[in-house]
């Protein structure tokens, strides 16, 4: 093969020239259609597939018929208004919501994670080294694919010789082309380590366990524990993460793919008050398009900001609705529904400093966690440098208190890593001289 073949052969995936022959071969053979084809032909084919084909099938197999045309120096019969119009047409008459992927949460991840580190245990215990190399490689696949938003062709190209860790720190590792890397120009990826769920330390145990120096990051692993030479097919990702998820008692297992990661991820960093730009840059996005299809809001998410702005609207005035017929009885026992709790008196100390300097913001920070954490206990600034604060939260109980602080300080230290922030905080109830660190 001459040197330009090769070139020209290398620019283009391997997945799309297959994926583009079996289209073409599906309209010439299957079909039956005549190539180099008229406008007439390519709008029949749409018409009688139409019902069977989702609308990203179709124009998948347009832009395999347009670029055999264009190779072939003939004229390209999918660019004729007929044809825009056809696929107008169908999405008219058979309209259908996008199917996407389960996201993967991070309570489905902690689940899945403490699910894997007791596996791992107990194969190591047995002596089961097959089962404690794929927990391994489960284990820093899914942290991994978690925590840097991959796709799973990303996760399948990386190669350990590409791969830097740094315990304690991060990782870096390099990616050749990816999907969003048209050019084949190259890039870092960056992921820090992490207190918990760290993906850092779950791939230095694969690598340590594996004895891995180079090639392929993920690869089979076999009943005997041999580890394959060729990296995981990406048609494997699926079936190998459902049947993992589906272990660790994750319901709905088989509605969750490689791409439920990435999903995951975008919803996280979305409720946790990362910057669009930021977490654009961070994942991969191009198309604002893009990364709002992911970012969608939550079912929870909309409802509290409907009410959010029921809380601030005045309640009616009776006087103006005494003559409303009166609403009929609800047959509850209402007295035994509690209506109010008593309410803890709580005190915040805080200071927040960022990880380097000239890396994110302190100000913005703190903003958000007083948007996202404390406003939702009508919080009360108790200085102007924002490091004390005043908190009413209800209090049902001792333990339910506890609950609900813990989880208030769990959300504020999310927010500060996610920002490069360091944050100290100390909630102190004078009440009772009780103490939340």
């Amino acid at each position: 093969m001459s040197t330009f073949a090769e070139f020209l052969l290398a620019a283009e995936r391997d997945n799309t020239r297959r994926s583009y022959a079996s289209a073409v071969r599906h309209f010439e053979v299957e079909w039956q259609g005549l190539l180099p084809a008229s406008t007439e032909s390519v709008a029949s084919y749409l018409a009688d597939h139409a019902q069977t084909l989702s609308n990203n099938t179709l124009r998948h197999r347009l832009a395999a018929l347009s670029r055999w045309h264009t190779d072939h120096g003939f004229v390209d019969p999918t660019k004729a208004p007929l044809i825009r119009q056809v696929l107008k047409g169908i999405r008219a008459v058979h309209p259908a919501p996008e199917k996407r992927a389960l996201p993967f949460e991070i309570e489905q991840l902690q689940l899945v994670d403490a699910w894997l580190a007791n596996a791992i245990t107990q194969a190591q215990v047995q002596n089961k080294r097959a089962l404690e190399l794929q927990h391994l490689r489960n284990r820093a696949l899914v942290l991994l694919g978690f925590w840097r938003g991959f796709r799973s062709d990303e996760l399948i190209r990386l190669k350990f010789q590409n791969l830097t860790l740094l315990p304690g720190e991060g990782l870096i590792c390099y990616l050749d082309r990816s999907k969003a890397d048209r050019n084949f120009d190259g890039r870092e990826f960056k992921c820090p380590a992490l207190s918990r769920l760290c993906p850092v330390s779950a791939m230095l145990a694969w690598k340590n366990s594996s004895g891995l120096a180079s090639g392929a990051v993920f690869r089979s692993i076999d009943r005997w524990g041999h580890i394959g030479a060729d990296p995981l097919s990406a048609n494997s990702l699926i079936p190998l993460l459902r049947g993992l998820f589906q272990n660790a008692g994750l319901t709905s297992a088989q509605q969750y793919s490689s791409h439920s990661l990435r999903r995951g991820f975008a919803g996280w960093a979305r409720s946790s008050g990362w910057d669009l730009k930021d977490l654009m840059e961070y994942v991969g996005w191009r198309d604002i398009k893009s990364a709002m299809r992911y970012l969608e809001s939550s079912h929870a998410g909309m409802q509290e900001r409907f009410e959010a702005g029921l809380r601030l609207q005045a309640p009616a005035d009776s006087s103006k609705v005494a003559d409303t017929p009166p609403l009929p009885a609800v047959p509850m026992v209402a007295a035994l529904i509690p209506t109010s709790f008593p309410l803890a008196l709580l005190r915040i100390s805080m200071s927040l400093s960022l990880f380097a300097k000239g890396v994110g913001s302190s100000k913005r920070c703190l903003r958000l966690i007083e948007k996202a954490c404390l406003a939702r206990h009508t919080m009360r600034r108790l200085n102007d440098a924002g490091t004390a604060y005043e908190l009413q939260i209800p209090s049902p109980s001792r333990q339910e208190l506890d609950d609900a602080v813990y989880t208030l300080l769990d959300d504020m230290v999310q927010i500060a890593e996610a920002n490069q922030c360091f944050l100290e905080v100390s909630v102190h109830e004078p009440a009772t001289g009780s103490y939340w660190n």
